[in-house]
C-alpha cells in the first residue's frame, strides 16, 4: 500500500518543483532572462554587500567634493567616517537614505565635526560636482542650523577611483538600461586610519549609529547587525508576468498529470484485487472438486 503511493508522489514533487528550481538560479529568470530581483531576497545580501571589516580604504584616490575641489580620501577622513554610497538623481531608496542618515545625525550623541564626519559618495560617474551641491544644498536643512558643512561631503569620481573604492569596501551596484542603478541600501563606517570598521544598514537607526562611531572611534573591526537590507531598483512586473503565467501552467500540469497517475494507480489496485479474489476463488474450487 506504502509502496503503491511512492512512485505517484514523487512524480508530483518532481513536477512542482521543476519549474521554481529553474528560478532559483542565481541571476537568471525563466528563459534566461536577467531576474528582476525582489525586496527580502536572499541572493541580494551576498551579491551586493560583501563586507570587508578589518580591511583599509584606497586613501591615495582623488574624487571631486561639492565646490569642484579635488580631495584625497586621506585629505577629508582624519577621524571616524560614515561612508555612504548613493547616486544623485536616485528616484528611489537614495533619497530615503540621506534623510536617514541626516536624522540619525540629528539624534546622535556624538558631535558631527568633531567626533566623526560624513561623506556621500556618487558612484555614477555621470554624477558632477554641480549636482552634489545640489544634493546637499537639499539635505542640509534638514540638519541643525550649528551643523558644520564640511564635515559633509558630496563626492563625485571617475569610474576608476569609484570601483577601487567601491570594491574595498564590497559593495556592489548595478547599473540598468533606463540609466537607474540596482545598489544596496548601507553605511560604512570607517575608522581615522581609512580601517573599515562596521557597516550599518536598513533605516540608519540612530543608535546603530552611535555604536558604529563609538566602535570606529577604538578601531576595532566589530560584527555589522543584519537588519532588514533595503535595495534600490525599479520593480517591472510586465517583464516577470510571462515567468510566473509559465509557472502556473506547470503547477496546473503537475495537477493534472497527479489526477491521471491517481486514476491509473486505482485501476492498477482494483485490478490487482480482482485478480488476488479470482486466484482464491480457483483454489477453494480445485480444493473442494479434490475433496
Amino acid at each position: 500500500m506504502r509502496q503503491g503511493w511512492l512512485f505517484p508522489a514523487l512524480f508530483i514533487l518532481l513536477l512542482l518543483t521543476c519549474p521554481f528550481q529553474a528560478s532559483a538560479e542565481p541571476g537568471k529568470g525563466a528563459e534566461g532572462t536577467k531576474k528582476e530581483y525582489k525586496v527580502g531576497d536572499p541572493e541580494l545580501d551576498v551579491i551586493w554587500v560583501d563586507e570587508q571589516n578589518g580591511k583599509y580604504l584606497p586613501l591615495d584616490r582623488t574624487f571631486q567634493d561639492e565646490t569642484g575641489n579635488s580631495v584625497q580620501l586621506k585629505d577629508i577622513i582624519d577621524k571616524p567616517t560614515l561612508l555612504l554610497p548613493v547616486y544623485f538623481h536616485c528616484p528611489n531608496s537614495c533619497t530615503l537614505n540621506l534623510s536617514h542618515l541626516a536624522d540619525a545625525v540629528n539624534r546622535s550623541n556624538f558631535t558631527p565635526g568633531k567626533d566623526f564626519n560624513l561623506i556621500a559618495l556618487s558612484f555614477n560617474d555621470g554624477d558632477t560636482p554641480a549636482k552634489a551641491k545640489a544634493a546637499k544644498e537639499n539635505y542640509l536643512p534638514l540638519l541643525p542650523k550649528s551643523f558644520p558643512q564640511e564635515s559633509w561631503k558630496f563626492l563625485t569620481g571617475s569610474k576608476e577611483d569609484i570601483l577601487a573604492l567601491t570594491n574595498a569596501i564590497g559593495y556592489r551596484f548595478e547599473q540598468r538600461n533606463d540609466g537607474t542603478f540596482i545598489h544596496p541600501s548601507a553605511v560604512v563606517a570607517v575608522a581615522a586610519d581609512g580601517m573599515i570598521i562596521k557597516y550599518v544598514y536598513g533605516n540608519f537607526i540612530s543608535g546603530d549609529v552611535d555604536m558604529a562611531i563609538s566602535e570606529a572611534q577604538q578601531g576595532i573591526p566589530a560584527l555589522s547587525v543584519r537588519r532588514f537590507l533595503d535595495y534600490c531598483f525599479n520593480y517591472a512586473p510586465e517583464k516577470t508576468r510571462a515567468f510566473f503565467t509559465n509557472i502556473k501552467l506547470f503547477v496546473v500540469l503537475g495537477f493534472v498529470c497527479a489526477g491521471g497517475l491517481f486514476f491509473l494507480w486505482l485501476r492498477r489496485k482494483d485490478k490487482k484485487k480482482w485478480e488476488e479474489e479470482e486466484a482464491v476463488h480457483d483454489e477453494h474450487h480445485q480444493t473442494g472438486n479434490k475433496v
